[in-house]
């Protein structure tokens, strides 16, 4: 008589991208852990952020435990050249002056310049599910096969103080 084994389940994999600026990548972080925390057996997520931004991620991810560290991955891409912001500044907080914000959300929201970095980690993550920024809407629209469900998300932290 032969014994049946249970196949492993596939994890469902989650990729989330957010925007160029603290407040929100932390509460991208922040639900990437609460759906690995809810079902570590099942879900496995990766933030996507630039080179710079790894560190918020990583940072978050330390705030809640070293046991959790692990099943959140930081997937990195890099940040294009952009004249008027030195290079590693890739966050609206590591920006000097306030008026050279615009400089991130300029490149942010150029498809010709992110596109290719989104459709290549989607390409190699080929994720069941991707939670997008707003600020990047070509990946609802023109990059996901038909088989990955698509979240549109716009975050924001409250300003404390």
């Amino acid at each position: 008589m032969a014994i049946k084994t249970a196949m492993p389940r596939k994890k469902m994999c989650i990729l989330l991208m957010p925007f160029f600026a603290t407040s929100h990548i932390a509460p991208f972080t922040d639900l990437a852990f609460h759906l690995v925390a809810a079902r570590p057996d099942d879900v496995e997520a990766a933030v996507a952020v630039t080179l710079a931004n790894a560190l918020v991620v990583q940072s978050a991810l330390a705030r809640r435990g070293a046991s959790h560290l692990a099943t959140v991955k930081v997937a990195t891409y890099p940040f294009p050249s952009v004249d008027g912001l030195p290079s590693g500044v890739e966050n609206h907080s590591m920006v000097k002056a306030a008026t050279d914000a615009w400089r991130i959300d300029v490149v942010a929201t150029d498809e010709k310049l992110m596109r290719p970095e989104h459709e290549s980690l989607i390409r190699e993550h080929a994720p069941d599910l991707i939670i997008t920024d707003i600020h990047f809407w070509w990946n609802t629209y023109k990059i996901p096969p038909a088989s990955v469900e698509m979240v549109w998300l716009f975050s924001g932290r409250r300003a404390e103080g």
